[in-house]
């Protein structure tokens, strides 16, 4: 079996020091290396790892979701043991929305928790089973969630759904008519009735609406797969032509 890189990321020193010398003495492990924040840690992963052990609450107005967003974006596919409080459930389902492979709670034993660090950097999935039941509920509640919101965003057109995320992104229907190149009254058409399909009063309740549709269906998309990319067609019914 091959030696793991290991990157630890806490922002108490005597938890990240007494944590990487535990680790460090696995027959298993090569190497650790540790990071007190969030940019550190980006840091460390850019120049390679096999795994890293992520606190989700870096203190100082930072969070292992930073840095998880930041993997994403960067596209580094580093698998990712995140470790938090077994009583802050919800955080710990948006980081495994986020990418993380596995969740350790902070209450495990040293071996719970180097056993869950192996086998996340083997690619398997990490859940205990005192957080199985909480996180199951949640991802039943944002799947009807997303597909309550489905079935509204389905009332519209493919151009409706366009005028939409454009609305929903904090654009004016002037924005709105040059960027799809549509005349400003084809655009306040849309926006009517959409307003209408919406059951809101306003172009910013259109708006605000929206965000909550579309943020409902992605957070549902990206925990059943942390890479998926949502596409507003698929919101809308195949014989409508939309235009």
């Amino acid at each position: 079996m091959t030696r793991l890189h290991v990157i630890v990321c806490d922002d108490h020193r005597m938890l990240r020091e007494a944590l990487g010398a535990y680790l460090g003495a696995q027959a298993q492990v090569a190497s650790v290396r540790a990071a007190a924040d969030a940019d550190e840690a980006i840091r460390l992963v850019r120049h390679g790892g096999d795994v890293l052990v992520l606190d989700l609450d870096l203190g100082a107005g930072s969070s292992g979701l930073d840095v998880l967003e930041a993997l994403q974006n960067l596209r580094i596919g580093i698998p990712v043991l995140v470790v938090g409080s077994p009583d802050d459930l919800d955080v710990v389902a948006q980081a495994l929305a986020l990418g993380a492979l596995g969740f350790c709670p902070k209450t495990a034993s040293p071996r719970a928790l180097y056993d869950a660090v192996a086998q996340v950097a083997s690619g398997k999935a990490v859940i205990p089973e005192i957080a199985v039941a909480p996180l199951l509920r949640r991802l039943l509640r944002e799947q009807q969630s997303a597909q309550e919101s489905k079935q509204v965003l389905s009332r519209l057109t493919l151009r409706e759904l366009d005028v939409l995320r454009l609305l929903s992104q904090g654009n004016s229907r002037l924005e709105i008519a040059r960027k799809l190149r549509l005349s400003s009254n084809t655009v306040r058409t849309h926006v009517r009735r959409i307003m209408d399909k919406l059951d809101v009063n306003s172009q910013l309740g259109a708006a605000a609406r929206a965000r909550e549709l579309f943020d409902a269906v992605s957070a549902r998309s990206r925990m059943a797969a942390p890479n998926a990319v949502v596409d507003l067609r698929d919101f809308s019914r195949e014989d409508r032509v939309g235009r």
